[in-house]
């Protein structure tokens, strides 16, 4: 399966205000749109990553760094992003529509976020923090002059801004890594093996045991355990008997 693991960096809006305590503000206050400043991304075990970003001299068109991450995600069989259905998908897509592009292909996504919400109380889920917890590594700090500085132009100020996104790309890779055999719902790598071949679901190795049963109210199902990322999943039917 070609897993895409992605995240983009926006610009905010520029605003007029009258002030600076509770303004209130329409579409009509709006002087810049918001947009994406940078998109980084990398194909699941692959070492290199890949970004775009917008042109220094002219940080308010991101119509290149849309067209880019438009051609990579439409080849994807699966994304993943770390709040990626609420802010990543739906800030790419606000651009794509503005710049012309037609709809993103469906295609299965997983949002590390609802993971570590659904299966796990950790006392907080943003990334920086659940790759410091998992021992997987951290984000590159970064403070808001960092955005001002872009939006400006600064060339360097950009570079850094790509650094920190692809950082945070490779971060999301290992907290995804450590939560997949979590994910009861994830795509079945079965589909992609071949027609005689038992595989992990989550992760497609072929290196699984028979660890027991699975017991439904009518069914026995053989149980696995994959010894690569170490999901549990259930296999053929062994047993069925009927209720009455």
């Amino acid at each position: 399966m070609k897993i895409l693991i992605w995240d983009i960096e926006t610009r905010p809006l520029v605003v007029t205000s009258w002030g600076l305590w509770k303004p209130y503000l329409t579409h009509e206050n709006i002087l810049q749109e918001s947009g994406l400043i940078c998109g980084a991304f990398k194909w699941l075990e692959e070492k290199q990553v890949h970004a775009t970003q917008v042109d220094p001299k002219k940080p308010g068109d991101d119509s290149k760094v849309v067209r880019d991450l438009h051609m990579a995600l439409s080849v994807a069989d699966v994304i993943v992003a770390h709040n990626g259905d609420k802010f990543d998908l739906k800030k790419f897509n606000a651009r794509a529509i503005v710049h012309g592009l037609d709809p993103l292909p469906p295609i299965p996504t997983i949002d590390t976020l609802k993971v570590a919400k659904k299966y796990f109380s950790f006392n907080a889920n943003r990334l920086d923090y659940l790759g410091g917890l998992l021992g997987v590594g951290r984000k590159i700090h970064t403070d808001y002059g960092l955005w001002l500085e872009v939006m400006k132009g600064s060339r360097e100020a950009l570079e850094k801004m790509v650094r920190y996104n692809k950082q945070d790309v490779l971060l999301l890779e290992k907290i995804y890594l450590k939560l997949r055999p979590y994910i009861r719902n994830h795509p079945n790598e079965n589909l992609h093996a071949g027609e005689d071949e038992r595989v992990c679901p989550n992760c497609g190795s072929s290196r699984v045991q028979k660890r027991g049963f699975l017991f439904a109210r009518t069914t026995q199902r053989q149980r696995y355990q994959c010894m690569g990322c170490r999901a549990w999943f259930s296999g053929e039917t062994v047993k069925t008997v009927k209720v009455r």
